[in-house]
């Protein structure tokens, strides 16, 4: 497409949830993200350190979703963060050593999360946080192929596979869904594509300072009802706030 040739996309971050609508494809073709192919190639050993990491500490707990609207049917998806739009979890880091040496050799990667969908699990449809990032899924514990274990994107329908990777454009309308009886488990790897004009931490500032505004009025359901400029200031404000911080944290390892 001509949108992804230009290297002049100008990315839109997302404070409350709107119905979006561009020319980006609900899916991408892998090979246009060669950067990914490390991912292929070592899922096995990702997969693996899952399952070890599994038998000596338990199943994995990730972290619930804020959406608002909610997302989460029942809080039966989850993800275990290793970076957040840059925002790291260094204690994650060090569990998933293996895992987070390959995701360190992505250049352009801004969140890496294992993400696991319960037995029967399902997430409502929802808009993404921006469209400045195209997100990867790669398979890594599938209990069941599509249709019973499966993802849509706008009208697209893909299924997850062990070891293959599924690219989408995650601010399109999209809902995933896991009807077996066993849990499911991709690594989300999310990066900048080249036709995006921006920079790596102002692209993750503003989508943490989108994402803290989001929890804000989920809070403080008042805020709801405030006018479109309240919301820009206070995006502004969490958006600066993410940028001094971001570098600090990965930097000095903070919380």
């Amino acid at each position: 497409m001509s949108t992804l040739k230009s290297k002049s996309w100008k990315p839109s971050f997302f404070t409350r949830p709107i119905e979006y609508k561009s020319k980006l494809p609900f899916f991408h073709d892998e090979k246009d993200f060669p950067e990914l192919k490390i991912l292929k190639d070592n899922w096995r050993k990702i997969r693996d350190e899952i399952i070890v990491v599994e038998e000596n500490q338990g199943k994995l707990k990730g972290h619930k979703t804020y959406n608002t609207p909610p997302i989460n049917e029942n809080e039966n998806w989850s993800n275990f963060y290793l970076d957040n739009f840059l925002w790291s979890s260094h204690k994650n880091k060090k569990l998933f050593s293996f895992t987070n040496s390959i995701i360190e050799k992505i250049p352009n990667c801004t969140l890496a999360a294992i993400s696991i969908l319960s037995p029967g699990g399902t997430v409502k449809p929802h808009y993404g946080d921006t469209d400045g990032i195209v997100r990867c899924h790669l398979g890594l514990i599938i209990p069941e192929s599509y249709p019973t274990c499966g993802i849509r994107v706008g009208k697209e329908i893909k299924g997850w596979e062990e070891g293959e990777i599924i690219v989408f454009t995650e601010a399109h309308l999209h809902e995933v869904w896991n009807h077996s009886n066993k849990r499911r488990y991709i690594l989300i790897v999310d990066i900048v594509p080249s036709y995006v004009n921006t920079t790596l931490y102002s692209l993750c500032s503003k989508t943490l300072g989108a994402l803290s505004y989001i929890y804000l009025e989920r809070k403080l359901t008042f805020l709801k009802k405030q006018p479109a400029f309240f919301v820009s200031i206070f995006h502004f404000i969490f958006s600066s706030f993410w940028r001094c911080y971001l570098p600090l944290q990965r930097k000095f390892k903070l919380p």
